[in-house]
């Protein structure tokens, strides 16, 4: 596997999308976290946004780190 490198806010923006809760391709992680953790676990609105950011940065991250790792 060819690991093609983008800069880090490349990457960040690339994790965003998939969280971002205006993504309307298709469901999106935002939307299916929002629905399990509003519905499923009764917390409200802004403990789902402050979880999905925090993954968002969790996961940028770990891609981040991967991808240096293969770089060296």
């Amino acid at each position: 596997m060819n690991i093609h490198y983008k800069s880090d806010l490349e990457i960040q923006v690339e994790v965003s999308n998939c969280f971002n809760y205006k993504h309307v391709k298709s469901d999106s992680a935002y939307k299916l976290l929002d629905k399990y953790l509003r519905h499923e676990c009764g917390l409200d609105h802004h403990d789902v946004d402050d979880i999905v950011d925090r993954l968002e940065e969790q996961v940028t991250e770990h891609i981040i780190e991967i991808i240096e790792s293969k770089q060296a």
